[in-house]
């Protein structure tokens, strides 16, 4: 499932979330039974605390660097994967799960994990190896089908079938996001259960800069056909560019992370490595994987 080469890089990172850590705002309080140990920096922020600025570091580099510090406490990660039609196109339902699947990775040794994909099937939830390969298990058996919803309502659906419990949960959404309707009722059911999240948008070439010249469209979702010649070829990639800025926008002014992901960068099954090591550079550029 994944090379010995990425097993060894991946045990040396974990996932970021605010369920993890905070400082100043952000910083747990240390609470019964429990420790708080370092978990990284990050630039200093108004409001920060100044017993929290790390001023070693400020006195090798001239940065100003805030600590974070992590509670060791379990927290769920829900991992849900994106199964609409769309995702059928350009090899996006490949890359999503086999993204999916190096996050299940890096959350099987810290957190409960499950796989949910948005057609409201799941595995089941654990930690360790048993849950890691339920987790590949489901993820192996997933596919596009004609009865899943768009991922805007089904987003929505996953978080108010949670509990709330603020801080415990977060939430990796693998999907190309395309749905006619503003993201925003699943932002705010996700804030409503108190889970983080990062999304992590899979798009493939054809999504953002299809090939100019007179091409026939096809909606995946709907069937719908059109003729379009390169008037509407270039009025489509200045409109695919615009989702991406306004979903970004959307999902950062929510709180959460945005990490775009475009399968021609390293498409899976042509080189798995090129695959694994594009993937976890983008993750780790995102910050959604941090070193342990």
């Amino acid at each position: 499932m994944l090379s010995d080469a990425m097993r060894a890089l991946l045990d040396r990172y974990a996932l970021a979330s605010k369920a993890l850590s905070r400082s100043s705002g952000e910083r747990l309080a240390r609470e019964a039974g429990q420790s708080v140990e370092f978990h990284d920096f990050r630039p200093y922020q108004s409001g920060d605390e100044l017993r929290a600025v790390d001023w070693r570091v400020y006195a090798r580099t001239g940065r100003v660097m805030t600590r974070l510090y992590q509670a060791e406490r379990t927290i769920d990660v829900h991992v849900l994967l994106d199964t609409s039609r769309s995702m059928s196109v350009g090899g996006k339902l490949p890359y999503a799960t086999g993204v999916a699947r190096l996050l299940a990775y890096v959350a099987h040794r810290d957190a409960r994990v499950q796989v949910h994909d948005i057609t409201a099937g799941r595995s089941a939830a654990g930690m360790g190896r048993a849950a890691l390969a339920a987790a590949w298990g489901a993820l192996a058996e997933a596919g596009t089908g004609a009865d899943a919803p768009a991922p805007v309502r089904a987003i929505r659906d996953f978080a108010l079938g949670l509990p709330r419990v603020r801080g415990a949960g977060l939430a990796l959404v693998v999907s190309d996001l395309f749905d006619p309707l503003p993201l925003r009722p699943a932002l705010l059911a996700l804030r409503a259960r108190g889970l983080d999240a990062a999304f992590l948008h899979v798009l493939a070439a054809d999504d953002l800069d299809p090939l100019p010249g007179r091409l026939e469209l096809i909606d995946a979702e709907s069937g719908e056909r059109m003729l379009a010649g390169p008037p509407e070829v270039e009025a489509y990639r200045e409109a695919a560019q615009a989702f991406v800025r306004r979903t970004r926008g959307a999902i950062r002014q929510a709180g959460f992370a945005h990490v775009l992901m475009r399968t021609d960068v390293a498409p899976p099954g042509s080189d798995t490595v090129a695959f694994e090591r594009a993937a976890f550079a983008a993750l780790r550029q995102a910050r959604v994987l941090v070193p342990r």
